[in-house]
């Protein structure tokens, strides 16, 4: 044996019978406890046994390799809380971390399925929102096993300095100095002398406000600041119309903003037509924790008809229970078990609505659960359920 470097686990397979493996591990015990002061211990199972090593565990059946997840058995499976202060992007990339990394080791697709089934069970009792889980164990067996490592630097070719930014002015020829000072030494290291690159470290002045940045913001242009913050009705109250009125008019605030637990959120400019929204609904009963965060790819007027036809069916069935509660009929069921109304015409004047932002349809539950843990509309501090997502 060679060592070149120390490795303390590792795997085989063994083409023989136990008592030859016992009697060949025996030397090599001896050797490494004699020479190295290193001590070896084993463990073997039959070839058609599932043999651990780090996270894999392995067999063979019928001469087809089965490899699998491996978990100690002291292992809780439990993952960072969702309630944690953390980056909302944070737990995402946990849950697709974990996922990709069962598709890499796992190379049987039924074994798979069952194995990601019990990855979502274990997010699921770290109080991760069920959607989000779903989408993106979804997403993940959508995507081929690849085992492949791929060299990002082989692939982008062209080598990219380190850029220093600094202000323009008093130091900045100091910086420049030391830049230079640095590049000498880095190309003459052993690292870098194959690649000769011309600058590792560039440094790149941050440019001053000019006097068109200080009389003109080409942000606020770009964005069209002079458009109402606020959600408007969809039709001008003032003029006389045929037809059925939007019912959805009278329930919209025109506030620039939404508060919810001191946390406040500025709106965006919409109407009752506006669709692919987050949404907020404020009940004006509660003083406080009465803010619920919602979402939906329809037009603001559709979704706020579909919350009162809800509340409509809980009143004619007065025998609703928690259990029947979702993210549909929340609203109707607060103002019919907090605050005993049962009125047809009460959830008109109960809530008044606004468009938070406008989304895409393939982040939409990302981002509701975001503007959810921002305005902490969670109950009991909103009218959010835990599992509205």
């Amino acid at each position: 044996l060679s060592f070149m470097r120390f490795v303390d686990d590792g795997s085989g397979v063994w083409n023989g019978c136990m008592d030859s493996f016992t009697e060949w591990f025996s030397g090599v015990r001896s050797i490494c406890r004699d020479q190295y002061g290193l001590d070896l211990t084993h463990e073997a199972q039959a070839i058609n046994s599932y043999a651990q090593f780090l996270d894999i565990q392995f067999k063979f059946n019928y001469g087809k390799l089965t490899t699998d997840i491996y978990r100690k058995p002291t292992d809780a499976n439990r993952y960072l809380q969702y309630s944690s202060c953390h980056p909302k992007h944070t737990f995402p990339s946990i849950v697709y971390s974990q996922a990709l990394r069962y598709r890499r080791i796992i190379n049987d697709d039924e074994l798979f399925e069952l194995r990601l089934t019990e990855l979502r069970e274990f997010f699921i009792g770290s109080s991760y929102p069920s959607s989000i889980v779903d989408e993106i164990l979804g997403k993940v067996k959508g995507t081929p096993r690849v085992l492949e490592y791929k060299d990002k630097s082989a692939q982008n070719g062209a080598f990219c300095p380190t850029t220093w930014i600094t202000t323009y002015g008093e130091g900045f020829q100091e910086a420049k100095d030391k830049a230079t000072e640095l590049n000498r030494a880095l190309a003459l290291s052993a690292t870098w002398i194959p690649i000769q690159p011309k600058d590792m470290i560039k440094v790149v002045p941050r440019r001053a406000p000019n006097l068109k940045d200080l009389l003109f913001k080409r942000k606020a242009i770009a964005l069209d600041s002079t458009r109402p913050k606020g959600t408007l009705p969809c039709t001008d109250t003032s003029v006389i119309r045929r037809g059925a009125k939007c019912q959805c008019c009278q329930l919209v605030s025109g506030s620039d903003s939404v508060q919810s637990n001191e946390i406040v959120v500025k709106t965006s400019g919409g109407n009752c037509k506006s669709s692919n929204i987050i949404y907020a609904a404020t009940c004006t009963l509660c003083s406080a924790n009465n803010v619920y965060v919602g979402k939906t790819v329809q037009t603001l007027h559709e979704r706020v008809n579909a919350h009162r036809a809800s509340f409509y069916k809980i009143l004619s069935n007065d025998s609703v229970t928690e259990i029947d509660i979702d993210d549909g009929n929340i609203l109707g069921y607060h103002l019919f078990t907090v605050h005993n109304l049962s009125n047809r015409s009460d959830f008109n004047v109960s809530y008044k609505f606004d468009i938070i932002t406008y989304v895409n349809p393939s982040t939409i539950r990302v981002t509701e659960q975001f503007y959810i843990d921002k305005l902490k509309s969670h109950m009991p501090f909103g009218l959010n359920q835990i599992d509205s997502v």
